[in-house]
This record gives C-alpha cells, sequence and structure tokens, in this order.
C-alpha cells in the first residue's frame, strides 16, 4: 500500500497506510477515487464518504450500481400419486328371515250378565210421532187456548192463574188439521198438576162447526163422570181409544176443569197405536 503524501502539519507527523486488506488504495491526489478527500470535497462526479478506513472520509463514486443477479424460479412440484378405489364390497346375505310363530286366539270370554231395567220414570217429552203439534209447549201457547180463565206456558207447562166454574184447556192445530181414522186406535197421554182437590175429564171431538158426536169421551162409554185425580206434583194419565163415530177430518183435545185451582198441563201426546 503506498501513502498518500500531506503536507505535514506542524507537530504531526503523517501517518503510513494501513495493513494490506484494510485501507483503500488511492492511485492519486486526495480528492480523486480512493483517495482522501480533499477537506470535505471531492474531485467532480465523487462524493466524500466515510468508508470505515482508518476512520478517514474517503471519495467515493456514487454511480449506480447493477443490479444483482435475477434468481430463478424453483422447481415445480410434481402431483401427489392418484388414489385407486377400494374394493368394491360384498352384499349382505341374501338369505329370507323365517315369519314369527302364530299367536292363538285368546279363550272367548263368557258373556255379561243380563242387565235388569232401570226403574220406570215419569212421563217424559212427546213421541217423535205425536200428533198433538207442541203438546210440550216448546212453541209456547200455539194451538193452544184456554176458556173461562187465564194462563201462560212457564217453561214446559201450560199453567192457569184463574179459573172459573166450566174453565177448559183446549186444542186444535189452526195450520194442518189433525185427522183420525175410525178403524185405528191411539193413545192419549198428558202429565197434570194441580191444588185444592182439581180434577180434569177429558175428551177428544171435532172441533170446528158442525160438531159430530164425541170420538172419545169416557163419560159416554159407561154413562158415569171419568175424571182424573190431580195432584200436587205432575202425574201421567193415558187414556186408548178408538174413535166411536168413524173418521174425523178435524179433531180437537179439551180438558174440562171439574174442580181446583192451579192447574199445570204438561206433556200432551196423541199417538197412532
Amino acid at each position: 500500500m503506498a501513502s498518500c503524501s500531506h503536507p505535514p502539519s506542524s507537530g504531526t507527523t503523517s501517518g503510513n497506510g494501513g495493513s494490506g486488506g484494510s485501507g483503500s488504495t488511492c492511485s492519486g491526489s486526495p480528492g480523486s477515487l480512493g483517495c482522501p478527500c480533499n477537506g470535505t470535497t471531492c474531485d467532480q462526479g465523487l462524493s466524500c464518504a466515510n468508508t470505515g478506513n482508518n476512520g478517514e472520509n474517503e471519495c467515493v463514486s456514487t454511480g449506480s450500481g447493477t443490479g444483482g443477479t435475477t434468481g430463478s424460479g424453483g422447481t415445480t412440484g410434481g402431483g401427489g400419486t392418484v388414489a385407486t378405489g377400494g374394493s368394491t364390497g360384498n352384499g349382505g346375505s341374501s338369505t329370507s328371515g323365517s315369519g314369527g310363530t302364530v299367536a292363538t286366539g285368546g279363550s272367548t270370554g263368557s258373556g255379561g250378565s243380563p242387565s235388569t231395567g232401570g226403574s220406570t220414570g215419569s212421563g217424559g217429552s212427546s213421541p217423535g210421532n205425536n200428533l198433538i203439534t207442541n203438546g210440550d209447549f216448546s212453541q209456547g201457547e200455539t194451538n193452544w187456548h184456554v176458556e173461562n180463565g187465564t194462563a201462560s206456558v212457564n217453561g214446559s207447562q201450560y199453567c192457569a192463574s184463574s179459573l172459573n166454574s166450566g174453565a177448559l184447556f183446549g186444542w186444535q192445530n189452526m195450520t194442518t188439521p189433525l185427522v183420525l181414522s175410525g178403524s185405528a186406535s191411539y193413545t192419549l197421554s198428558y202429565q197434570a198438576s194441580g191444588q185444592n182437590n182439581a180434577a180434569l175429564h177429558i175428551k177428544v171431538a171435532h172441533a170446528v162447526d158442525p160438531f159430530t158426536p164425541d170420538d172419545y169421551d169416557p163419560m159416554m162409554n159407561n154413562g158415569q163422570l171419568v175424571n182424573d185425580q190431580i195432584g200436587t206434583s205432575l202425574q201421567t194419565f193415558t187414556h186408548t181409544f178408538t174413535p166411536m163415530n168413524g173418521d174425523d177430518s178435524n179433531a180437537g183435545v179439551a180438558f174440562f176443569v171439574e174442580s181446583g185451582q192451579n192447574i199445570c198441563l204438561a206433556n200432551v201426546s196423541l199417538v197412532a197405536n
């Protein structure tokens, strides 16, 4: 290594160049490439920089360096091995199962004990083939009237609030006349209650003018007055008859009050036997 000569400073001995490999090679004067800076400047095109050699600033070139070598791409990896499908499984056994054991029928049960009939109740509502329309008073006073007294429907009963001598409850179908056959048998049934030894006399007869002889009148059958004696609670009364004078094209029913007060009727029916 050659040392660069500088005018010696007062009292200072010029130093030797650094040992080989650690210092820079200076082939020119201060300010030239690779030589110490001339103060803080260098020749045109060079720059003064600390290069780390002996702690001195040197003139270096600031030209653009060439780019590094472009690295080549890595090797493309090969695809994995395609897996082969598994072995086809065998189907299950085709053996048919055996049928279940046939169940035997249970023992035949014995018949239950015959039930005894319940106690006979009081007369219910009128039967479905009742010829007395509104015999249950569900339509109020339709087809009904009272003579010599006043009455009104209370629930399913037709009750008189006052009665005078000769009073009666009368029924006649004003829309479709009641026709009776002289060759048929009929049953008249009703319920009634009253006070003061109440009694009713029943009659079935032609209801319009000209009034023909009665179809049914218990008194006419034996020449004596036959009455139904009525208690203070509803009782059922039944009369069976055949029209005494043949066919009747417009029949009605009358309940004559023979005695008593506060008389009520309920569930009046007339059916062919």
